[in-house]
């Protein structure tokens, strides 16, 4: 067996010599964002360079995700390495899509791109006669928590189950042989992981009465239930004035049509966020209460379908001290965030981390704020091409030898979930209450 320095450094050497390539990828995806589950173009591009470099793919997973596994022909643990398919949409982002208003402001093109530069950094380095199990390359599709009545379309169409991508991958036994898994993030930070809050969905629908706009004593105003919510909401974070972690937030998704006409309909959609199941529970059962108690203040019939969205991330310090050291011998001496601050966000890695050992890794490569028109890719090396090295460095760093490394972390399941114990979890969220306004 060879010196995992030799392999090192013959993984970073591969992945560099297609850093044109790569970076030509990221571009691609850049200039072609598709919302989640709608991901059609970018999953058939990367499937297409998948095939290329000899792999097998299994396609139209939750929708538009793929797998492609690597084998290394030795026994061992299957790591899942995951790279994100889909986009935002900010329409005044100036590269928005001018048709759809997608743009990847949260920098999904970048993990896109490094499941190409993985298997790269894999299959055409040599490393992997001195590695033991699987490589698990799996494009997740939906990550980000939008169009929710689209996706819950998608529900009550049989289509899904879940409207992020990576639980629907879990529902659909693509992570049923996975022992481990990790991914990298775009960020405009230092390298690192953090622990991130879980979450749950909510899309309210208020019914009144429609009539002339000029004879309002004659309908029952829609509009009026919505702003009551609202500010019965932010009433509610008063609750919250010692918690640096609950988050309430949302839109007004629908109002009318016409200022001529009181509006008989109207819709919002919030993201309730918390760092655990039992907050996210107690948080949802006090927003259900806020809103149904405003919307029949104003005399409408409130209907609230929840949606279960996130799991919190715990992210396991093993495999975190493992990133670390990968960072270490790519960027030696680069500022490295240890799970040193907890990140208010969301992200469906806390899905996939609730039933194996999982970190959600981040790489520098974008300046701006995330999810804003300011956001740009700034260092395209770093955001596709040191990223991908990351990865492929990472499932050496575990895979080593006979993989004791991963072993040892696959074989610690404290506080982890049965995947039908997660799935019956999750789905507890699921479900909808009408509150109807009487005379």
């Amino acid at each position: 067996m060879r010196d995992i320095n030799e392999l090192r450094a013959a993984i970073k050497s591969a992945v560099d010599a297609e850093k044109e390539q790569l970076i030509e990828i990221g571009r691609h995806i850049w200039k072609n964002p598709e919302p989640g589950y709608r991901e059609v173009k970018t999953s058939k591009y990367l499937v297409e360079k998948l095939k290329a470099l000899g792999l097998q793919v299994k396609e139209n997973l939750a929708l538009t995700g793929f797998r492609a596994d690597i084998d290394t022909g030795k026994p061992g643990p299957t790591l899942a390495i995951m790279g994100e398919l889909d986009s935002l949409i900010i329409p005044t982002h100036p590269e928005a899509d001018k048709e759809t208003g997608a743009i990847h402001a949260c920098g999904h093109n970048s993990s896109a791109t490094a499941i190409i530069g993985t298997a790269i950094g894999l299959l055409k380095s040599g490393v992997l006669n001195d590695m033991s199990g699987k490589i698990a390359l799996i494009a997740t599709p939906a990550e980000e928590g939008i169009e929710l009545e689209y996706r819950l379309g998608l529900i009550r169409e049989g289509k899904i189950g879940s409207i992020a991508g990576k639980p629907q991958l879990i529902r659909e036994g693509v992570f049923d042989d996975v022992d481990l898994a990790y991914m990298t993030h775009l960020t405009s930070g230092n390298f690192g992981f953090n622990d991130h809050n879980g979450s749950i969905q909510k899309i309210v629908t208020f019914k009144g009465k429609s009539c002339h706009a000029a004879s309002p004593q004659n309908g029952i105003n829609a509009q009026n239930a919505v702003c009551l919510a609202q500010n019965a909401i932010a009433f509610m974070r008063e609750k919250y004035s010692n918690s640096d972690k609950i988050r309430i937030h949302g839109i007004i998704s629908y109002c009318g049509n016409s200022s001529n006409v009181i509006p008989d309909e109207a819709r919002m959609e919030y993201m309730l966020r918390a760092p655990s199941i039992p907050e996210l529970v107690a948080l949802g059962k006090r927003f259900d209460n806020a809103v149904t108690h405003a919307s029949l203040a104003a005399e409408c019939t409130c209907t609230i379908d929840t949606i279960s969205g996130y799991m919190p991330l715990f992210d396991n310090m093993k495999m975190g001290q493992v990133l670390k050291d990968t960072v270490e011998y790519l960027k030696p001496g680069a500022p490295f965030n240890f799970n040193n601050s907890f990140f208010s966000s969301c992200t469906d890695m806390g899905d996939v981390a609730s039933i194996v050992p999982g970190v959600h890794g981040y790489c520098p490569g974008y300046s701006g704020a995330s999810h804003s028109a300011s956001m740009h890719i700034t260092d395209e090396y770093s955001s596709y091409v040191t990223m991908s090295m990351l990865n492929a460095e990472l499932c050496l760093n575990l895979l080593y030898g006979d993989a004791a490394t991963a072993k040892e972390i696959a074989a610690d399941r404290k506080g982890l979930l049965s995947i039908p114990e997660y799935i019956k979890l999750i789905d507890q969220f699921d479900g909808s209450i009408t509150s109807e306004y009487k005379e």
